[in-house]
């Protein structure tokens, strides 16, 4: 595959027109971008912000909000790699640079691992579709290493606990085999996500910086049961920490 090849629908050239028939309004936008994939993050940055909503992506409510004199930008999206694609391509097109993806994560490993638990992806197992439209074959794709330094501080200084690993981004969540999850486990892998190596892949193929931090929703158990924490008050306070990490990271 050439990468570098010129394709037939770019996002320049998408822009163009949305801006030609007023469909994006805004011309100027932050450098800085929080992706995320549930409604929790919107009210906290409406909360505690008074952030705005600017413009639509695909549907999608784009707001801006500011934290000490920096503008920040975030969107929440529909899960999995496609989608995330075509709003991440959007974004860039609108000369973003810096992205964080937030959201929970399955956790495939079971000790010290609780929910609402903050992780931190150093590498992302490409077990989905998109990454590979944009950079070659191989096993792992990284992070931004200097936004990833910045986010570990960051966590260290506001005394967050934390752990940092890879991730697996799939598909098709339902069709990980136990099997496959035992080897998974064995492998270091901490959590299963759906968007993160389709994120590191397109930033790395359209050079701009991505990091990935997850708070734990579900573990799967010891031999592998499943225990969901969807409703745990320890989510809702590890969102929150999450959402603080992430702006004071990007600020």
């Amino acid at each position: 595959m050439n990468y570098t090849e010129k394709c037939w629908i770019e996002p320049s050239t998408e822009l163009k027109y949305d801006i030609q028939y007023d469909f994006s309004k805004l011309r100027v936008y932050p450098k800085v971008c929080i992706m995320c994939y549930q409604d929790e993050f919107i009210e906290l940055a409406k909360n505690k912000f008074n952030a705005k909503k600017i413009e639509t992506l695909l549907g999608y409510g784009y707001y801006i909000f500011e934290c000490d004199n920096i503008k920040i930008g975030i969107i929440k999206i529909g899960i999995g790699a496609p989608m995330m694609a075509l709003i991440l391509e959007r974004l860039i097109a609108r000369r973003i640079n810096t992205i964080l993806n937030i959201g929970i994560a399955g956790s495939l490993q079971y000790k010290n691992i609780p929910i609402g638990g903050i992780v931190l992806c150093t590498k992302a197992l490409r077990y989905e579709g998109t990454s590979k439209f944009y950079v070659p074959p191989s096993k792992f794709v990284y992070p931004n290493k200097e936004l990833n330094q910045r986010i570990e501080k960051n966590l260290k200084n506001m005394h967050i606990p934390y752990i940092k690993g890879p991730t697996v981004t799939t598909d098709a969540p339902y069709r990980l085999s136990v099997s496959k999850c035992r080897e998974l486990r064995k492998q270091g892998i901490i959590t299963s996500d759906m968007e993160s190596a389709a994120v590191f892949a397109i930033s790395q193929h359209r050079k701009i910086k991505s990091a990935a931090i997850f708070v734990i929703s579900d573990v799967a158990t010891k031999d592998f049961s499943w225990n969901p924490g969807f409703h745990d008050n320890s989510l809702k306070k590890g969102i929150e920490l999450l959402f603080e990490v992430s702006v004071n990271s990007l600020k």
